[in-house]
């Protein structure tokens, strides 16, 4: 073998090596991210506008903390804080509007699954299941409507959107998200973004 040829093997060598050692890290995440894992992985915040039964002028804001994966990485655990409130869109008896508002403060715990990941895109869909405590603050209440805010119950959610990832780490992502709730007098259609930090 002649220095020439021993000289260009050396520097393929060395050339593989560090390519090698380069994706190591990679490959390790991406082998981790392909196993199911239940523990905290995710905290996102976001801030939401509503379309509400009975209601007007509805936000929400909140968070959410990621507990994990079962069965695929896709399919992803959560729980989470909600504040939301609106303007009482309702009249009295007398046909004269009922000045006040309402309020919702929930604490839920959701299942969602990522359908595809496109680029930096994963668009998914969910459901969740949580308990509503309600309250409202009411002027000249004739009829009585404080009573349709009171006392906890149980609601649903359903959910979908898209996540953006901002880095190939996926460490920051924002997240954009259609939202119905269904519990008594609180009903809600929103449309949500946020923000996702990733911790693993």
């Amino acid at each position: 073998m002649t220095s020439k040829v021993k000289s260009t093997v050396m520097r393929l060598t060395i050339a593989c090596v560090t390519v090698l050692l380069a994706l190591a890290p990679r490959v390790r995440a991406q082998e981790a991210e392909e196993h199911a894992h239940l523990g905290i992985d995710r905290f996102g915040s976001f801030l939401s506008w509503a379309w509400t039964d009975h209601g007007r002028h509805g936000h929400e804001f909140g968070a959410d903390l990621d507990v994990g994966s079962i069965f695929s990485p896709r399919f992803r655990l959560s729980i989470g804080l909600n504040y939301f409130k609106a303007d009482i869109d309702r009249r009295d008896h007398l046909g004269d509007p009922i000045d006040g508002t309402f309020h919702d403060f929930s604490a839920h715990a959701e299942a969602s699954y990522e359908i595809v990941r496109i680029g930096r895109l994963g668009p998914y869909v969910g459901a969740g299941v949580g308990v509503h405590w309600r309250g409202s603050n009411i002027n000249n209440d004739v009829d009585d409507t404080a009573r349709l805010y009171k006392g906890a119950i149980i609601g649903g959610d359903f959910f979908g959107g898209t996540t953006f990832a901002l880095s190939q780490s996926r460490r920051y992502s924002l997240y954009a998200e259609a939202r119905r709730v269904e519990a008594a007098h609180v009903e809600r259609t929103l449309a949500r973004v946020g923000i996702i930090i990733r911790f693993r």
